[in-house]
């Protein structure tokens, strides 16, 4: 509430479900282990006898979530934890509204408020911040949590709060 409360605005309060979520992709079956001269020649000679259609594409449906359900409650944090390649990215993709629904099929419902994702303007209440890290090497450690605290409302008190047991690690 730190920042919106401060030019008087009120956080968005948005539950948001997910019922019998499913979404499956079509992947490329096999690969080729180096890209050498001959595996290279051997994919483009490949590509162009799929585009013929005198080769069938050798894919397959992989399910990338399948039959997941919850609920996101507003004013509460949630944690998605999973090994990688389980879907995490994709399942957040998803509740932010920005699946590339051309390349996936998606199937199940997902509602904000009990609206329906067609709807709801996503965009106005939620973001997707990929798991790219940019950070600024001139900053130390403590500087960069100090930094992103900051950045999320903090107040001095509470950045030093944040990055107190930092050196102890």
């Amino acid at each position: 509430c730190v920042n919106f409360c401060r030019v008087g605005l009120e956080v968005p309060k948005v539950e948001v479900r997910f019922q019998n979520l499913n979404i499956e992709a079509n992947a490329q079956i096999g690969s080729r282990a180096l890209p050498n001269l001959l595996n290279v020649a051997r994919d483009f000679f490949e590509r162009i006898l799929i585009g013929l259609r005198i080769l069938r594409p050798n894919k397959c449906r992989l399910h990338i979530l399948k039959d997941i359900s919850g609920i996101v409650k507003p004013g509460r944090m949630t944690l998605l934890l999973g090994p990688p390649g389980s879907g995490k990215s994709t399942l957040l993709l998803a509740l932010a509204g920005k699946l590339d629904y051309k390349s996936l099929k998606v199937s199940g419902d997902i509602t904000y408020n009990g609206t329906n994702l067609n709807e709801f303007y996503v965009r106005r209440t939620s973001a997707y911040i990929s798991q790219t890290d940019n950070h600024l090497p001139e900053l130390t450690v403590r500087e960069t949590f100090d930094f992103a605290a900051r950045c999320q409302g903090a107040s001095e008190g509470m950045a030093g709060l944040s990055t107190a047991n930092i050196g102890k690690y």
